[in-house]
Parts: structure tokens; C-alpha cells; sequence
């Protein structure tokens, strides 16, 4: 029984980042459009806050729809196809899927709050009268919590493999 492989790591890192550009669509719009001189920096802010205001639950759930979707089409091209493969890769699948989740967090924190916010005022937008300064430590605390669960799952899982032979050999001895 898998507990988390390293080859998961790429995919989970992927995923994640998808998910945070996707998640973070609401607010990227109206910058680029403003940047790109499509439309007046008024129209752009409408946009923003009609985006960010009525349909941003939207984008957010599209984006976990995504990752949740893209983590099972993973999990099917890795050979886990029936029921009874995921009951026996249970782990694997829990331990990856919320790492997938904790780095979305961590990503659609600062891409969001932190680089469009900042993104959005450079444009003209008038954005500077939202306070997102609980955005910077927040992100600073996701991302910290996601590097150490991406470098340490992996570590965790094979000594959980390793553990599981031990007890598997020992049972047979007896």
C-alpha cells in the first residue's frame, strides 16, 4: 500500500499551479484587458469587481473541479483504474490530493492577493483601496507549509513503505 510516491510531486506541482492561474482568472482579466488597451481602465475595474464580487466562488470552483478532475485522469493513466486499485492506493491518492490542495491554497493566496493585486494597481486599476496586506504572511506561512509537505511527503511515504516490508517479512517468518 503506497503512501506517496516522488513522481507524484511533478504532478501535483502542475495541478496546483493550473488551478491557481484558473482560480485567479477573476481578477487577470480585467488587468490584461486594461494593459493590453482593449478597454479604459473604468470598464477593466467594472469588470474586477463584477468578476471578483458576483462570480469569484465560480472561478474557485472551477479551479478544484479542475484539479480534482485532472488528479483522477493522473490516477487512471498510472494504472488505478477500478475501485478496488484506489482502495488499495488509498494513501497514495489521499496523501497526493491534499498536497495538491495545500499548494493550490498557497498558490492562489499570493497569485491572486498577492502579484495580481500589486499587477492590477501598475495597470491604473484603483485596487490600492483594498487592503490585501494580510495576504503577503499568509502566503508566506501556505507556501512554507507547502515546500515542507512537498519535500517531506515523499521521505515520510517511503519510510511508511519501508516500515510496512519490515512488518510484511516479519509476519511471513512467523
Amino acid at each position: 500500500m503506497d503512501t506517496f510516491r516522488a513522481e507524484d510531486r511533478r504532478a501535483v506541482l502542475a495541478r496546483a499551479a493550473i488551478g491557481a492561474l484558473v482560480a485567479g482568472l477573476c481578477c487577470m482579466t480585467p488587468i490584461l484587458l486594461a494593459a493590453a488597451g482593449i478597454t479604459s481602465v473604468a470598464i477593466a475595474d467594472n469588470w474586477g469587481n463584477l468578476l471578483y464580487g458576483e462570480y469569484r466562488w465560480y472561478f474557485r470552483l472551477g479551479a478544484l473541479g479542475l484539479i480534482l478532475f485532472t488528479l483522477a485522469t493522473y490516477f487512471r493513466s498510472r494504472g488505478i483504474c477500478t475501485l478496488q486499485q484506489a482502495r488499495r492506493q488509498r494513501n497514495r491518492i489521499l496523501n497526493t490530493t491534499l498536497l495538491a490542495l495545500l499548494i493550490f491554497h498557497a498558490l492562489y493566496v499570493f497569485w491572486t492577493y498577492v502579484v495580481l493585486h500589486y499587477l492590477g494597481i501598475a495597470a491604473g486599476l484603483p485596487w490600492g483601496q483594498w487592503d490585501e496586506s494580510w495576504a503577503i504572511p499568509v502566503s508566506v506561512v501556505l507556501m512554507g507549509a507547502a515546500a515542507l509537505a512537498y519535500w517531506l511527503l515523499p521521505k515520510i511515504g517511503s519510510g511508511a513503505r519501508a516500515a510496512e516490508v519490515s512488518r510484511f517479512e516479519e509476519s511471513q517468518t512467523h
